[in-house]
């Protein structure tokens, strides 16, 4: 008899929190996380490096220079739209020759900073090196990027221009600024577009 007595009052202090949880607010349900916010819509301005776009093949020169004597070139280049169509990837690729036993070989990026306004090109090297530089456009048929290629322990002024000849040509002329700040052309290239 005393289990039930007991049963009974343990039913009785419970029932209220029983009661009490019963008339509790409900949680309410976790917030939905906000979506991610879209990417703004690529500045009209980057249409204008579409020419670089598709295969070419390139021959050309490199000049005399600190880093060897002048001799031919030939090379491929590949340019494709990247990371979300923001960016030209183009990869520069010299043939090896007995004129040319260490060619060069580039990644570039080119692209349009909306903010700046202005273009911008970043390389990497099988040198080592490594350059950032800027444009204001296209002026005509040529556009110029200028800026700094660093490396070998020194920073030094670099300038890449490029002129179309037609929509399947195009010429590139590649400067270094010495340390007298006088402009020395590295390599002249003309190309074609092969596809």
């Amino acid at each position: 008899m005393h289990k039930h007595i007991l049963a009974a009052l343990a039913a009785l202090a419970i029932s209220p929190l029983v009661s009490f949880a019963a008339d509790a607010p409900a949680k309410p349900a976790a917030a939905k996380p906000p979506e991610p916010a879209a990417a703004p819509p690529a500045p009209a301005e980057l249409a204008t490096l579409d020419f670089f776009v598709g295969t070419w093949n390139c021959t050309g020169k490199a000049f005399a220079s600190p880093m060897g004597p002048e001799h031919e070139t030939a090379a491929t280049v590949h340019a494709t739209k990247s990371v979300g169509d923001r960016w030209i990837h183009i990869n520069y690729d010299e043939n090896k020759t007995k004129a040319n036993a260490t060619p060069y070989h580039v990644g570039v990026y080119m692209g349009y900073d909306a903010g700046a306004k202005k273009f911008v090109q970043g390389c990497v090297d099988n040198m080592g090196g490594y350059c950032t530089q800027s444009s204001a456009g296209w002026n005509g048929d040529t556009i110029t990027f200028e800026g700094t290629a660093k490396g070998s322990g020194a920073d030094m002024g670099v300038r890449d221009t490029f002129i179309k000849k037609g929509a399947k040509e195009l010429v590139h002329a590649g400067e270094m600024q010495g340390a007298d700040k006088q402009w020395a052309q590295t390599d002249k290239e003309t190309c074609k577009r092969v596809k």
